[in-house]
């Protein structure tokens, strides 16, 4: 039975992780991942179209590494899934940024629910005021286009002219 008084350092838990880029038929999904629903990732997802946009992840996803066996994702599972919706546009896509954790001994059940709870615990989705702010930034930047302000940022013109329209009705 685990310590109740179970305490972590996330610095430590991670130790010396390194950053690769690895195969993405050389990873599965891990079993300890706090996000377990909605996890789908679809074509039209608004996660596909913004790495497209992009051209790549700002943040790369956490796995550990097993010895003669596929990485196993922590956190980053979505990510993933969009990366194996987009290698079929690119090439590109073959590979995906990871964060790779080396330990021995392995990292525990509980130590890896709490590295991808933790990642998923603090996000919070910005105020709409703010995606608002930055769409009417490049809107104005790119001389009212909202089709150039929508692709300067990665998203759907129907969601850049629906926060523009939010801001103007505030």
């Amino acid at each position: 039975m685990s310590d109740p008084d179970f305490k972590i350092d996330i610095e430590e838990l991670v130790g010396e992780s390194t950053e690769e880029h690895i195969d993405i038929t050389n990873l599965k999904t891990g079993t300890s991942q706090a996000r377990q629903k909605k996890v789908e990732v679809k074509p039209d997802d608004k996660l596909v179209g913004q790495i497209r946009r992009v051209g790549g992840l700002n943040h790369a996803i956490t796995v550990e590494a097993n010895d003669n066996a596929p990485f196993e994702i922590i956190c980053g599972q979505r990510r993933w899934g969009a990366f194996q919706i987009l290698v079929e546009e690119s090439d590109k896509y073959k590979k995906i940024r990871a964060r790779v954790i080396r330990r021995d001994p392995k990292l525990t059940e509980e130590e890896k629910k709490v590295i991808s709870f933790v990642e998923n615990y603090g996000r919070n989705d910005m105020e709409k005021s703010d995606y608002s702010d930055v769409i009417e930034y490049f809107y104005q930047k790119y001389g009212r286009k909202i089709s150039q302000a929508a692709k300067a940022l990665g998203i759907t013109t129907e969601t850049a002219k629906k926060y523009l329209t939010f801001a103007r009705l505030s």
